[in-house]
């Protein structure tokens, strides 16, 4: 392909993108299927500026309505390439209308345009928090209330890049031998600093096509993700319910601790969603697990009131926490969605609370590191039901991670910045009565 014919693409997919509302991964690979005649090289260079363009986007959107135009996919691309270092002439030999390229640019572009070359030099750190950090500026008041003085390190830290990381099946194997045997394979790996059972992969291999990984050894999991399957604290022989199980990457974590004594239900509201555990299942080797799709007035809800050791509510939420993972998520969010994420949670806390059995825990889980939808909501629960209490996670993460970074708050925020993992929020909630 020629440079202008990668360009179009990129402003293509882009377009894609902004029309459905989904994903940048799926709409940027399923473009690209499309267009088998596309060779590996310029896939991964389409693939590649347009997620560049989406990371910068709100600096790309800034500079754009500064030089007195509008955000769009095919500005943004434009002004990507000239703040890369392209000069306006090369930009304008790229858009040539011709066949698989784009565009002229018009009278108002290249106007824009030159506008843009005189004040794209202006510095970073003149730049607003909000693009330097690169969230929304609606946003800035929530994040302040997480992280105070320290958000912009944090939100520098929540934007770079995410690591590949594997939890170990103990089931099947153990570390050690799961680590040497990736090494022997060329992998280059490392054990996670907190996890017992995780690894840390680098240069973004194909880990899904190994043996280790066909033969139900490993997961891909985030060690994030990991500790919070730990701090659930399940014990052989307990009555552990995933209430919000998804495709159960921690149902898959929690059914090697509950032993084949104890009970583990998987339910969610999506059965499409709860299905893809059933292979997992398979290839991990875990049989007791059972699987509930939950559906409105579910009299299941009331046979099964006060059985559970542990509730796992790992609720819906903003995601902010994953945003090194999903690049696009941050524009994706609107304040009304997160007012309903807020809803959503407090509908699921106050149903679920009730499976708990006195002096059983109910552990409620996100991967947001907003206040909103963290311990606003534990503030809130703690007000509406009496009969629960905060569970300082301290003392429960030196008893199932170990001593090395035990928090001392009552409550639990893992952010990039400060444990190296996606940004969870955790708080144990026992039922005293």
């Amino acid at each position: 392909m020629t440079p202008a014919a990668r360009l179009q693409a990129t402003i293509e997919s882009l377009s894609d993108l902004e029309e459905s509302g989904n994903p940048a991964s799926h709409i940027v690979s399923r473009y690209l299927r499309k267009r088998r005649y596309i060779g590996a090289k310029d896939r991964s260079t389409i693939r590649n500026s347009a997620f560049d363009i989406i990371r910068d986007q709100f600096h790309l959107d800034l500079q754009i309505r500064n030089a007195g135009a509008k955000p769009t996919p095919r500005s943004r691309a434009l002004a990507n390439i000239l703040i890369g270092g392209n000069s306006l002439d090369e930009i304008a030999l790229l858009c040539t209308g011709h066949r698989y390229s784009p565009p002229k640019l018009t009278e108002p572009e290249k106007i824009w345009l030159l506008t843009l070359t005189k004040i794209s030099k202006v510095t970073a750190q003149a730049r607003p928090n909000w693009v330097r950090g690169n969230y929304p500026s609606w946003l800035e008041p929530e994040l302040w209330r997480s992280f105070g003085g320290d958000v912009m390190s944090e939100m520098v830290a929540l934007d770079s890049p995410a690591p590949t990381d594997l939890r170990v099946n103990e089931a099947k194997a153990n570390r050690k031998q799961v680590l040497k045997t990736l090494h022997s394979q060329g992998f280059k790996a490392e054990p996670t600093s907190f996890a017992a059972n995780g690894i840390r992969l680098f240069n973004r291999p194909a880990i899904t096509s190994s043996e280790a990984y066909r033969n139900g050894l490993i997961e891909l999991q985030d060690e994030g993700a990991q500790l919070i399957a730990n701090l659930v604290d399940v014990e052989p022989g307990h009555c552990v319910i995933d209430f919000c199980a998804g495709a159960g990457g921690k149902t898959l974590a929690l059914a090697p601790k509950i032993g084949k004594r104890g009970q583990l239900i998987a339910c969610d509201t999506d059965s499409a969603r709860l299905n893809k555990i059933k292979p997992r299942l398979k290839r991990a080797g875990v049989r007791h697990v059972e699987t509930r799709v939950l559906t409105d007035d579910d009299a299941w809800l009331t046979k099964a009131k006060g059985t559970a050791d542990r509730v796992l509510l790992d609720v819906p939420c903003s995601g902010t926490g994953a945003w090194r993972r999903d690049p696009d998520a941050r524009h994706r969010l609107t304040p009304t969605l997160l007012a309903n994420y807020v809803v959503k949670q407090q509908v699921i806390l106050d149903l679920a609370c009730h499976l708990v059995r006195p002096g059983g825990r109910l552990i409620y889980a996100t991967c947001s590191v907003l206040a909103s939808e963290n311990k606003d909501q534990i503030e809130r629960f703690l007000h509406m039901w009496g009969n629960f209490s905060v569970s300082p996670v301290g003392p429960i993460w030196r008893k199932t991670v170990g001593a090395n970074g035990a928090p001392d708050e009552s409550m639990l925020q893992l952010t990039p910045k400060r444990h190296g993992v996606d940004g969870f929020f955790l708080a144990v909630l026992t039922r005293t009565r």
